[in-house]
């Protein structure tokens, strides 16, 4: 018939040796990538609380000063309007 041997189909063609290293080497790569990724993560998370806490500050200078220009506004509007109403 053929001049092949036959083969079990399920007989895998690499050693059991060479297939455990292999399978031990890729999960040190997801071990690295994922360390990398949570340290990543961490970094952003960080400038993220950072940006948070400076804009904060800032709307903590920037909110009395805001006040204080709406109040200006509102009082020059009510002195405006009593002096026009008292010349008519």
């Amino acid at each position: 018939m053929s001049d092949t041997p036959a083969t079990d189909a399920t007989a895998p063609e690499r050693p059991a040796g060479e297939i455990l290293a292999d399978i031990e080497r890729e999960r040190s790569e997801l071990s690295s990538s994922f360390e990398s990724l949570r340290n990543d993560l961490d970094e952003a998370l960080d400038a993220g609380k950072q940006r948070a806490k400076d804009a904060g500050k800032k709307a903590a200078v920037i909110g009395p000063i805001v006040a204080g220009v709406v109040a200006s506004a509102a009082a020059a509007a009510l002195l405006y309007r009593r002096r026009s109403g008292k010349k008519e």
